[in-house]
């Protein structure tokens, strides 16, 4: 062979082994990477140090209910230290009375409701009111008759919902 007959033969195993390269990396098979994990930090209010709030009536009598009668401040704590606005928010979430759904329902009791109220308004259920953070609303719960010859069942009543604080 010549000089040129060499270089011609080089050239094209060459490109041979090329072509045999570039169709491996072609041939590569694919895995799809799932990464997944959580992100956590601390909350920007705390409500009542994580723990259940309740409120106490005591016995009722069920003639007095006006609206006025055991007006009970509700005992709870808010810490917003940690949020970076004091423009913050808060929902009491829960089911309303079929008569007016801005009470908090008594199961088992149709003709009686509970109102929430913040700083001596009334707080709709379901509803946002907004606040200064560095200030704790004060929140009352008062008994609400659907009508004032309504009928309330003698005995015990229970009723919940969860109250829902965030910063704007």
């Amino acid at each position: 062979m010549t000089k040129d007959g060499t270089m011609v033969g080089l050239r094209a195993a060459l490109m041979v082994m090329a072509l045999g390269c570039v169709s491996t990396v072609n041939a590569a098979s694919t895995v799809t990477v799932n990464i997944s994990g959580t992100v956590l930090g601390s909350p920007p209010c705390v409500i009542n140090n994580d723990r259940l709030i309740s409120v106490f009536f005591g016995d009722v009598q069920t003639a007095d209910i006006d609206g006025r009668y055991k007006n009970i401040t509700i005992p709870y704590s808010l810490d917003c230290s940690r949020a970076v606005t004091n423009q913050v928010r808060m929902q009491v979430k829960g089911n309303g009375t079929w008569f007016l759904p801005g009470l908090l329902a008594v199961p088992g009791n149709t003709e009686l409701g509970i109102s929430i109220k913040k700083d001596g308004a009334a707080l709709a259920m379901n509803t946002w009111a907004n606040f200064d953070g560095s200030k704790q609303p004060v929140l009352q719960a008062v008994l609400i008759k659907r009508a004032q010859n309504s009928e309330i069942k003698n005995g015990t009543f229970s009723a919940s919902a969860t109250l829902l604080v965030e910063y704007q």
